[in-house]
């Protein structure tokens, strides 16, 4: 079947959903519904670390990596909604009682041990580009538990949040290489891929949400995703998944072809070899 004229006219722009994406055999989605990512198989192990950079009300995904893959976590979210969403759920898994998303449609429970959580650290910080206090604006929109320092600027309600550029957070939490980075930040990730490629931070895979998806600040949006991505690509990265509303999975090209070699694998013995590959 022919695509449609506006699927047409958006790859001929190269801001359809699929365009430029090489995709890996081997991937799985992690996380609940909307806030899922897809992750290559055979990329993390119990010694991998992964930053999430944005909670919010649902960190499935953050907990499901730790369970998935043993690996450590760190997540940052400056805002009252990410920090009391975390601090209830080890209150919970503290007592053994079972913890669900604030969703009103597909709540989520988590599925997380003391010993798991344990290996998740929560640091109330943001990511920008710079160190310093940034105003975040809520949107106060009904189920929807995410501030912006970029977006909902019609917003009254706004709080001060301390922020830093990933590359002193790293050094702070003394990691000179990271193995994930999830970024969904409500516009802010512009910014932040940007300041993430200027400091050329050691990271093998970088998901992120273009968040300009549902809320557009104009009509231009798409190029503006369409520039952040050609950067990752000129970088060195790999465009190895896309859904229809631009949430991408990208991995840096010598751990792309270390993956697609092992395409086809057993995810543990896709697992094992990438680490050989690492020692």
């Amino acid at each position: 079947m022919w695509p449609g004229p506006a699927s047409f006219l958006k790859r001929l722009l190269g801001i359809h959903h699929q365009s430029g994406v090489k995709p890996l055999a081997s991937m799985r989605a992690v996380g609940w519904r909307r806030h899922s990512y897809w992750v290559p198989e055979g990329l993390l192990g119990p010694e991998s670390i992964c930053y999430c950079i944005g909670a919010g009300e649902d960190i499935s995904f953050d907990v499901e990596l730790q369970a998935l893959y043993g690996c450590r976590v760190v997540i940052f979210d400056p805002t009252p909604y990410g920090i009391d969403h975390f601090a209830e759920l080890e209150r919970h898994v503290a007592a053994g009682e079972p913890f669900r998303t604030k969703a009103i449609q597909h709540p989520y429970t988590y599925q997380v041990s003391a010993e798991q959580l344990a290996r998740i650290r929560f640091v109330p910080v943001g990511v920008w580009d710079e160190k310093t206090v940034l105003t975040f604006r809520d949107p106060q929109q009904h189920d929807y538990a995410s501030y912006s320092a970029c977006l909902f600027e019609d917003s009254a309600k706004t709080i001060e949040a301390p922020v830093d550029r990933l590359g002193n957070l790293m050094k702070s939490l003394d990691h000179r290489a990271v193995d994930l980075v999830k970024i969904e930040i409500e516009g802010a990730e512009y910014r932040v891929i940007d300041a993430i490629l200027e400091d050329r931070l050691d990271i093998k895979a970088i998901l992120v949400e273009f968040d300009e998806v549902y809320h557009p600040k104009s009509r231009a949006f798409h190029f503006r995703i369409r520039r952040t991505c050609a950067r990752l690509r000129k970088a060195g990265y790999v465009l190895v998944h896309s859904t229809p509303n631009l949430k991408r999975t990208f991995v840096r090209e010598d751990v792309y072809r270390e993956l697609k070699a092992r395409d086809g694998r057993p995810p543990r013995e896709a697992t094992r070899l990438l680490a050989a590959a690492r020692d």
